[in-house]
C-alpha cells in the first residue's frame, strides 16, 4: 500500500512581521484591560445632615450640591448612579433623592447593596454636624442619629468593593478606628473624637476636583489621595491666615491598621489605596484630548498602560523597604523607562 504525503513548504515569517503581530497583540492586550476599567461603575451617597442653624443650612448645601454637580460634570458619574441626601428634599427636587433621615440612609444603602458589583467604586461623602456621646460617634441626621458602629454595619455589605468615606463632620477622627477594612479608604476632618468644634474640610475637599493645582503629578487625573492632600493643605493654611489655632486636624487611613495618618507617605505606610483610585473616569484624561483621540482604541489603551505604570511606581516606594537598594533600583529603573518609552507612544499618536 502506497502512503501519500503532501509536500508542504513552511515558510517562516520575517523578523520585522513578527514584531507587528507582538505589537498588535500587546495593543489587544492593553485595549482589553482598558475596556475591563471602564466596565467599573462608580456610585456615590452624598449626606448632608441636620444644620440647626440658618448659617449651616447655606454652607452645607452649598457643599453638598456643589460636590453632587461636580460628580456628574466633571468626575462623569451617572446621574441614576449618585443618592444624594438633604435636610430638606424641596431645595432641588432635580439632584436631591431622598430626606437626611436614617430611615431613609438604610434604604439608600439596601439600594446600592443591590446595584453594586464586585469591584465597583462606591463613593460616601458625609457632611454636616457630629458629635461623641463617649461611647460612640454619632451623625446627625433629621429625627435619630446614626452611630459610628450603625455606618459600620452599612459599609460592611459593600466587601467586594472599593469604598472611600469622607466624613467632614467635628468628632469623626473615631471613624479612621470604627470603619476601617479592606478596600476601604476613610478620611475624615478631624484627628479623633475630642475635636469638636466646626470643621470647613469639606469647602476645600470639594474644591479639590474643581483645581488642578491638586493633580500634583500632572497625569490629568486627581486621585484620593491627591484631593486629601489638597485639602489638607487648605485647611492648614486657612487657620494660619487668620492666626487661629486650628481646631481640625484631617486624617487618612487605607491600609487597616486603624492609625489615620495626618500626612500619608510610604514611611508610614498610609496612602497607597488612596493614590490608586480616582473618583475620574481611567481614560478621563483622553477624552480632554477630543472625542477623536478618545475614540481611539490604541491611544485609550497606552493611557491604560500609562496609569498603570504610574500605579507601579507608586507602589514600588511603599515596598521600598522591603527590597535591596539593588533591587529597587533596578524595578525603579525598569518602570522609569517603561514609562518614558509610553509617554513617547502617546506623544506620537497625538501627532498623528
Amino acid at each position: 500500500m502506497t502512503s501519500l504525503r503532501a509536500n508542504v513548504e513552511f515558510k517562516l515569517p520575517s523578523r520585522k512581521a513578527l514584531e507587528l503581530v507582538l505589537i498588535s497583540l500587546s495593543i489587544c492586550i492593553q485595549f482589553i484591560s482598558t475596556i475591563a476599567l471602564a466596565q467599573t461603575t462608580k456610585y456615590a451617597l452624598i449626606v448632608s445632615g441636620v444644620s440647626g442653624e440658618e448659617e449651616f443650612k447655606e454652607k452645607f448645601w452649598n457643599w453638598s450640591s456643589q460636590m453632587v454637580r461636580s460628580l456628574t460634570e466633571a468626575l462623569k458619574f451617572s446621574k441614576e448612579n449618585i443618592l444624594f441626601l438633604a435636610e430638606d428634599p424641596s431645595k432641588d427636587s432635580s439632584i436631591i433623592t431622598g430626606k437626611a433621615t436614617k430611615g431613609e440612609l438604610a434604604k439608600a444603602f439596601d439600594r446600592l447593596q443591590s446595584t453594586a458589583k464586585p469591584g465597583d467604586l462606591l463613593f460616601i461623602f458625609i457632611l454636616g454636624h457630629g458629635n461623641f456621646d463617649g461611647n460612640d460617634y454619632k451623625f446627625n441626621l433629621v429625627g435619630p442619629d446614626v452611630t459610628g458602629s450603625e455606618l459600620k454595619g452599612f459599609l460592611d455589605r459593600f466587601p467586594k468593593q472599593e469604598v472611600v468615606v469622607v466624613c467632614s463632620t467635628p468628632c469623626s477622627g473615631i471613624l479612621t478606628r470604627i470603619l476601617i477594612q479592606k478596600n476601604r479608604v476613610i478620611i475624615t476632618a478631624t484627628k479623633n473624637e475630642f475635636e469638636n468644634n466646626d470643621t470647613i474640610f469639606a469647602d476645600f475637599f470639594v474644591e479639590a476636583f474643581k483645581n488642578k493645582a491638586a493633580d500634583t503629578d500632572k497625569n490629568g487625573r486627581i486621585s484620593v489621595l491627591e484631593a486629601y492632600l489638597y485639602t489638607a493643605q487648605k485647611v492648614d493654611r486657612w487657620y494660619k491666615e487668620r492666626n487661629q489655632l486650628a481646631t481640625e486636624h484631617p486624617l487618612l487611613e487605607d491600609n487597616g491598621d486603624r492609625i489615620g495618618s495626618p500626612l500619608p507617605s510610604p514611611e508610614n505606610g498610609e496612602g497607597l489605596l488612596a493614590s490608586k483610585i480616582s473618583l475620574m473616569e481611567p481614560t478621563g484624561a483622553v477624552a480632554e484630548l477630543g472625542e477623536s483621540s478618545a475614540a481611539n482604541p490604541e491611544l485609550q489603551a497606552l493611557y491604560s498602560n500609562k496609569q498603570r505604570i504610574e500605579a507601579e511606581l507608586q507602589g514600588l516606594k511603599y515596598k521600598k523597604s522591603s527590597l535591596s537598594e539593588a533591587q529597587y533600583n533596578q524595578q525603579l529603573e525598569n518602570l522609569l523607562v517603561e514609562l518614558a518609552q509610553t509617554n513617547q507612544k502617546i506623544k506620537n499618536f497625538e501627532k498623528q
